[in-house]
């Protein structure tokens, strides 16, 4: 079968795919959060799994009394009750460093009012937390719980996009926002959700960073770097051409 090179019905193909695969492992949207829960989980969720950011988020939910417990322990704490999550000091860090922020321009853990102000501009005063609130987490929060529409890209969907030739160019990471936009052309607002995580559960499950286990992934036939590793061939142009 030739590889498919438009790129909208690429990844309608990958999301159908995936959704047999994973039905069960995605997560139920939107999640009843509260805004800045949803910004402590996105840090969560970031390079791993629904299952694996939510029973991370839930550890740290009940490791401590409240929010303001989590500001005022130290990285280690915070990172304990984080583990197993990949990176888990480097989270914990922002983490606490996202609740300092908002409580020193605060004096609460509420966020609730940016709702009101508009995607723009909600977006623009979440992006004010640098460091600790990245692109992905702020189009994690549009996506998941302003109602708009984002692709949250972090290093593993960016990882299956270029394997599939969704994103051809040289990632760039001060060149998020650009990206973000080729994908949001393509992904509608009502598959976003659900399309952000079957792609994490692809890129844990096979797509991995080092060796990619295309032989066992489903996409391996139409994913362009899966023909040619399982193969050994790169995929004829002439034949994707016919499919655009």
């Amino acid at each position: 079968m030739p590889v498919i090179t438009n790129k909208q019905q690429m990844l309608q193909h990958v999301q159908n795919v995936l959704r047999k695969k994973f039905a069960s492992a995605v997560e139920k949207c939107p999640s009843g959060r509260p805004l800045l829960e949803e910004l402590i989980y996105a840090i969560c969720r970031e390079n791993t799994t629904p299952a694996a950011a939510s029973a991370a988020y839930e550890r740290l939910v009940k490791s401590f009394i409240d929010w303001n417990e989590v500001r005022v322990s130290t990285v280690s704490e915070v990172a304990e009750a984080l583990h197993p999550l990949p990176a888990a000091g480097v989270r914990a860090r922002r983490i606490i460093g996202l609740l300092q922020k908002v409580f020193e321009e605060r004096y609460s853990f509420s966020l609730e009012d940016l709702e009101k102000k508009g995607l723009k501009q909600a977006a623009k005063q979440l992006s004010r937390y640098k460091n600790d609130v990245t692109d992905y987490t702020v189009a994690w929060a549009i996506q998941r719980f302003l109602n708009g529409h984002a692709i949250p890209l972090d290093d593993a969907t960016l990882r299956v996009l270029q394997r599939l030739g969704i994103l051809e160019e040289e990632i760039d990471p001060e060149q998020m926002e650009s990206l973000r936009g080729t994908v949001e052309h393509v992904v509608t607002k009502a598959r976003g959700p659900e399309f952000t995580d079957l792609i994490s559960l692809l890129a844990h499950e096979w797509c991995v960073e080092n060796h990619p286990q295309c032989s066992h992934c489903p996409l391996r036939g139409d994913c362009p770097t899966g023909v040619q590793n399982t193969t050994g061939r790169k995929p004829d142009s002439r034949a994707r051409k016919s499919r655009s």
